[in-house]
Parts: C-alpha cells; sequence; structure tokens
C-alpha cells in the first residue's frame, strides 16, 4: 500500500477514546456501557448495559466482519484474550484513521486487518501459546510464524491483498531486519500503524509474566524505539492522540460499526441478510443461580482456581490475585504449572513432576499439603492447598478446584505477637526499649511505689556534642555511637533494669529497688565505660556522656520523676559535661502524718468540715533562700503556675494526676490552689534531743481545689496528700507537732 499524501497531515476530525477502549481490558461492562451511552443517537441500536463482556465483543465483530465473524470466533476459542486484543486494536486504529482523514478503502482494510492480524494463533500449538513461564528461543520462533499462518488461513476466503499485505507486515520493524521483505516507508502505512497500535496494547494489558505498564510508561516507550521499531512521525502522532480527549472519537467509530455493519470491500460471499441472534446462542446467562455462585466466588476469602481437564486455567478469583500478586486475566487461558502460584516446599520451587494439581488430574482424588506462595515482588505467604477432582456427568474429570488458604496465621500466630512486641517496645536501631515501653514501665513502678513503698531510681543520659559527631563523621558514625552507647549500658544493667531510648541521643535506665546512691555509682560506671570506648567510625576515639539521676520520692508522679531527673542532666552539661548529677532527697525523707493536729490534712473532708481551708506547717531547717531553691525545682518538675509573688507569700496552681479517670487527661487531674507563706526564724538549742541552735524556715501550706464543688471527694484529699508529701520531700522537712 502507498503513503497516503495529505492523510497524516492537519484536518483531524475525531481522536481515540482512551478510557473507553482501555476499559475493554479492565471492566466486564466496558463495551455494554458504551452502546448504551449510543441510545440517544441511534435509538434502533440495541442496548443491553448488563452484558456479558464476550456477549458485546461478539456483537461488534459480527457488525464488522458479517459471517468472517466465524474466524474471529475461532480465535476466541482458542484463546480468549487474544481475540479481545484483537477488537482493541481495531477501535484504536478505527478512531487513528478518522484522526489522520485515510480514505474509506484505506481505513475499512485497517479495521478488518486489526481484527484479524493475530488469527494466526489459530496455528501455535496450546502448549505454547498457554505457557504461563518465558518461552524458549525455539518457542519464541514458533510464535514469531503467526503472521504467515494468518496469512495462509484468511487466503481462503479473502483475495483483498492489499489488507493481507497489512497483516503480512504488521510485526515489521520500521528500520528493517535481516528476516524482512520492507523497511521504512515502503511498509504499508496500515502495517506501520496496526504495529504502534498492536505493541501499545499489549503493553498496557495484564500478562502472566508481567503486569500491565502505565500509560505514560507505555508512550515513553514508543518514543523510545521510534525510529528503530516504530514510524517516528506515526508513534509521535499516536502519542498526540493518547494524550487528548478523544471520547467522541470512540463514539463515532462504534456508531459507525453499528449503523453500517460489514464493510464493502470484503467478499459478498462474507455478507448475510440477517444479524443472528446471540440471546438465543448464549441462553439465558444471567440466572438468579449463575450471579449467585459468582458472588459467591468472587468474595470468598481463600484463592478459588479452576484448572479444566486439559491443564488450562478457566477461573482465578479475586483472593487468589491477592495471594499470588497476579491479576485474572493474566493467568485465566494459561496451561497450569506450579509457577503460576509461585509455588515451593521445603526443598524449593515446584517442578511438573511433583504438582499437586497433576496429581489430583492424574488419579481422580482429592489432594491436601502445606506450601509457600512466592510473589513477584520476592515476598512469600504459607499456604494450605487443597485440590479437588471435579467429576463430570460422563467418564472422566471436567478438571480440578484448587482452593489456596492463608495459613501464615496458624503457622506463625505466636511469631508474629513476638515480632510486634518487639516492634512495638523496641527501639529498631539500638535494640533496646523505646518510649512507649518505659513510660509504661515507670507507670508501674510510680504505682508499685504507691502501693507497696517499694523504691526504684532513674538515670537520664545524654551524648555530649552529638550533633557534631553526625556534622564531622556523618550519620553511620552517629548512629554507631549510639548503638554502641546502649550496648554499654545494657552490659552495665540488672536483670530487671530497664534501658531504653527516650528520644535522639538520649537513654534512660530504670532501676527497680535502687536507691539514690547506688544509682549514682552505676551512673558513675557507665560514664568511665563510655569514656574508654573506642568508635572506630570516629577516627578511633570515644565518646563522653552526661547524667542527670534521682530516686522516686513521696508525692511523685511519673512526670515528675522524669522531670527531675532531667533537670539533673540539665546541671550536668551546664557544669561542663561528661559527669554525673544527682537531684532529689529519694526515700531518706519519710513520709510521716501530722500528729496532734485539730486540722490535720487528713480531717479536711469531714462533712461537717468541708468548707474549712486544707492547711498544714511545715519546718524545713534551712534559710528561707535555700528553701526557694528548694521551690524553684518543685515548680519546675511538677509544672506549676506562679500565680502571684508577694512579701514572703507565693501562690501557686498546680495540676495533679491521680491513677483514676476518664478518657480525657483532665478527668485525671484536679487542679489546686496552692498558698505558701515562708517564715525565717531562729530554732533555739535543745539539750534533750541534742539538736544545735540553728536558722529554720516555716513554710505554712494552705491548699483548696480550683472546683470547689468538684464532687470527687476521695480523689481531692488523695491529690491534697500527694501535693504536702511532695513539698515536704523537696523542703527536707517535718510536720510541725504541738
Amino acid at each position: 500500500m502507498s503513503t497516503v499524501d495529505s492523510q497524516t497531515t492537519s484536518g483531524f476530525k475525531a481522536t481515540l477514546a482512551l478510557d473507553a477502549v482501555t476499559s475493554l481490558q479492565h471492566g466486564s461492562q466496558g463495551v455494554a456501557k458504551l452502546l448504551s451511552d449510543l441510545a440517544d443517537v441511534a435509538e434502533h441500536v440495541p442496548t443491553e448495559t448488563n452484558a456479558e463482556d464476550a456477549k458485546c465483543e461478539k456483537r461488534l465483530t459480527f457488525v464488522r466482519l458479517g459471517m468472517a465473524t466465524a474466524l474471529h470466533s475461532a480465535l476466541r476459542a482458542k484463546h480468549a484474550p487474544s481475540a479481545s486484543h484483537c477488537l482493541r486494536v481495531a477501535l484504536v486504529c478505527a478512531a487513528w484513521s478518522d484522526r489522520l482523514r485515510l480514505s474509506q478503502s484505506h481505513r475499512d482494510r485497517l479495521e478488518v486487518a486489526a481484527l484479524m492480524h493475530d488469527i494466526g494463533k489459530i496455528g501455535i500449538p496450546d502448549k505454547i501459546l498457554r505457557k504461563p513461564g518465558k518461552l524458549s528461543v525455539e518457542e519464541q520462533l514458533t510464535v514469531g510464524l503467526c503472521p504467515r499462518l494468518g496469512i495462509q488461513i484468511l487466503s481462503g476466503c479473502c483475495d483483498d491483498l492489499e489488507m493481507l499485505e497489512i497483516i503480512k507486515h504488521g510485526s515489521s520493524w520500521y528500520s528493517g531486519r535481516r528476516d524482512q521483505e520492507l523497511s521504512g516507508e515502503a511498509i504499508p502505512l496500515g502495517s506501520r500503524m496496526l504495529a504502534i497500535a498492536d505493541a501499545f496494547d499489549a503493553m498496557t494489558t495484564d500478562h502472566v509474566y508481567r503486569p500491565a505498564l502505565s500509560r505514560e510508561t507505555a508512550m515513553s516507550q514508543l518514543r523510545n524505539f521510534a525510529g528503530t521499531q516504530f514510524d517516528p512521525e506515526l508513534a509521535h502522532d499516536y502519542c498526540l492522540m493518547m494524550q487528548q480527549d478523544a471520547e467522541k472519537g470512540a463514539r463515532q467509530v462504534l456508531f459507525r460499526w453499528l449503523q453500517n455493519p460489514v464493510s464493502k470491500f470484503t467478499d459478498p460471499r462474507w455478507a448475510i441478510k440477517a444479524e443472528p441472534s446471540f440471546d438465543n446462542i448464549l441462553g439465558n446467562v444471567e440466572s438468579e443461580q449463575l450471579r449467585f455462585h459468582d458472588q459467591l466466588l468472587h468474595n470468598m476469602n481463600d484463592g478459588v482456581i479452576f484448572i479444566d481437564r486439559d491443564s488450562v486455567v478457566r477461573n482465578w478469583n479475586q483472593a487468589a490475585e491477592r495471594l499470588t500478586g497476579m491479576v485474572a486475566s493474566a493467568a485465566i487461558q494459561n496451561t497450569w504449572a506450579p509457577a503460576l502460584l509461585g509455588l515451593a516446599d521445603d526443598e524449593g520451587p515446584l517442578d511438573e513432576s511433583h504438582c499437586p494439581i497433576r496429581q489430583a488430574l492424574h488419579t481422580s482424588s482429592p489432594f491436601a499439603g502445606r506450601y509457600q506462595i512466592y510473589r513477584p515482588d520476592g515476598t512469600s505467604t504459607p499456604v494450605l492447598l487443597n485440590a479437588i477432582p471435579v467429576k463430570s456427568d460422563s467418564p472422566g474429570l471436567c478438571g480440578v478446584v484448587l482452593i489456596v488458604h492463608d495459613s501464615s496465621q496458624q503457622l506463625h500466630l505466636e511469631e508474629r505477637v513476638e515480632s510486634l512486641h518487639r516492634q512495638a517496645n523496641h527501639d529498631p536501631l539500638t535494640k533496646v526499649a523505646n518510649r512507649a515501653a518505659f513510660d509504661r514501665r515507670l507507670n508501674e513502678l510510680t504505682t508499685r511505689r504507691a502501693e507497696s513503698g517499694a523504691s526504684f531510681s532513674l538515670i537520664i543520659c545524654d551524648i555530649d556534642h552529638f550533633k557534631r559527631v553526625n556534622d564531622l563523621h556523618g550519620h553511620q558514625a552517629g548512629d554507631e555511637a549510639l548503638v554502641t552507647f546502649a550496648k554499654v549500658l545494657t552490659a552495665h544493667s540488672r536483670e530487671d533494669d530497664l534501658v531504653g531510648r527516650y528520644g535522639g541521643e538520649e537513654f534512660v535506665l530504670l532501676s527497680p529497688d535502687c536507691d539514690l546512691s547506688t544509682a549514682t555509682r552505676r551512673a558513675e560506671t557507665v560514664r568511665i565505660a563510655v569514656e574508654q570506648t573506642l568508635l572506630p567510625s570516629i577516627g578511633n576515639q570515644s565518646v563522653t556522656a552526661s547524667f542527670g539521676v534521682t530516686e522516686v520520692q513521696a508525692g511523685d508522679s511519673p512526670d515528675s520523676v522524669v522531670a527531675r531527673a532531667d533537670r539533673a542532666l540539665l546541671r550536668a552539661k551546664d557544669d561542663g559535661r561528661n559527669r554525673v548529677i544527682q537531684l532529689g532527697s529519694g526515700a531518706m525523707v519519710e513520709a510521716d502524718t501530722p500528729k496532734k493536729r485539730r486540722r490535720s490534712i487528713w480531717g479536711w473532708f469531714d462533712r461537717n468540715n468541708r468548707s474549712e481551708e486544707m492547711t498544714t506547717e511545715l519546718i524545713t531547717p534551712v534559710p528561707a533562700s535555700f528553701a526557694i531553691d528548694k521551690l524553684r525545682g518543685f515548680i519546675s518538675d511538677h509544672k506549676a503556675e506562679i500565680v502571684k509573688v508577694s512579701e514572703g507569700n507565693l501562690h501557686l496552681r498546680v495540676n495533679v494526676h491521680f491513677g483514676s479517670g476518664g478518657r480525657r487527661n483532665a478527668d485525671s487531674q484536679i487542679p489546686f490552689n496552692v498558698r505558701l507563706r515562708l517564715v525565717e526564724a531562729s530554732q533555739p538549742a535543745n539539750p534533750n534531743t541534742r539538736r544545735l541552735a540553728c536558722i529554720v524556715t516555716k513554710v505554712k501550706i494552705e491548699l483548696s481545689p480550683v472546683r470547689t464543688r468538684d464532687r470527687r471527694r476521695q480523689e481531692v484529699n488523695t491529690c491534697a496528700q500527694q501535693v504536702v508529701l511532695a513539698l515536704k520531700s523537696y523542703l527536707m522537712g517535718r510536720f510541725e507537732t504541738d
């Protein structure tokens, strides 16, 4: 066929409806929807929006080919995916022909050639055509005979040589190959167009050996091979067509096909008087029973695959797609092989001789076994396979139903729970406990302290100048420093201790039943060990660390323990780093109670005394300036708000947490007004108690809930005690007695 002169230039009338044509691949109602959309412009055209995809494709091929539809039906019976591919390519070529303003004869020949271009696959053996794996060199050569076989088939019923030439050269490379007769512009225009449309549809369709490429990727491939495999001008124009809105073009093509069934140039023997009734042939395929079976199969959690007696895959439900990572359209119509599922046992991938499906087909007996499914992305899933033979009314089998059950939960439940527990409680880099695990353990120890009086200590440590390590030696060196530091901490921890990464370069060591002095000595031991550990990533030098140590004390909450240890760490940094600082009184100050007080804190909430203000007094054996410095620590650690400061008076507002409450944070805390009056006094000597004369500070404490009508009487009383005991611990004081 000669090149059409003005047909590839200006005056494009319509473009391809890309989404509509692509829907033939991905939707069971793709063609049916296009047919139904034509109802508003052609009322006499029969439309069935719920028709099967195969039924719609047969209607379109019939109105285009007439009696020659029998050849296309033969291809569908041989390999249905190839028949659908031919129809999609024909629709694309039809719209492209309109765009290029080809003459009617050129357009008709190209449409029919596209519908028939894979007819030669009828002569390709099934074992090659349906092979799920990669083809060998000999098999590829056999598939390469497809155009020649197609010409032989069509020559017996069609004498249009120009159409046969389009099919013959449809797989020719534009630049030419050794086995080609023509190259470049000598290749018929229809063949060059068919080659591009054929390649694009193949690239954007799912196959058993690879998933569909995106349209953008496929267009990129067309551009990359323009000038070698494809006509560069046509490839460029095709990509432009793909990028434009072409819904109108697709509608025009379908309308033209349905309005003008059977092309005028075809052999008159192909024409018939009336369209056959496909409804009578197909029967009632949408019966309620079939719909029920389809929905059941579609929504099952187990993969269900049906392999017929000829070992051809006929069904592949959604669960099978999920388990294998292979879509149904790529698996169906292929010859069954263990590689389709990626089946493997303990010894490796299954071969044909050990395939359970082959055994079920040959023995007509059910089979069950445990295997692994390996997906294309390298992941695997343990499965339980059940192969169930399906008997026919006549002697023999219809095929085998393969049920694929994901058994990973049963086989690896404990391992998965353990893995999830590690992920939820351990830092992925250093393998020590993470912040969440530390918070839970700290809450447990604080609760145990309130219930039984058991003590614990907390060490917070921080690598000195860690940013400098990252900046000078890189983040990999910084990671090595973190991992090494965590190993040193773990090596110096006890069995019940918790070593955790608090955040960034900060680590914690939580030690139950450990007093403040012991924790301080342990922190010093760790500090020396860190300083003596050389790191190859930073030139065999070492890093140093600063440590803040505290022990839980009366009135503490988890937050106040952390805040006090963190305050000690900041002081260690301010003092020059690479040192250990301890803060807090620990268990040295007993949580005693005031005695013989008419208005003690323990009687504040008697019903007859609810209006009375909560009042008590402490005596701390330090001057007022020292007492105020201790109060700064209380304010910082308990996040108290300073409301007012006057001569000798301090008004604070403190939110006190208790152990129970609602879902909101505000439901588990009670705000208090705390008024303190500090009076410095001289304490005379007492020979009876051998107490020397000294300067003391008397602290009068007045507390009241911010919400005076709070009905949580017991919680308010508990929180009030917690505030008083915390002040007593920070001031290291004692209750004044009569």
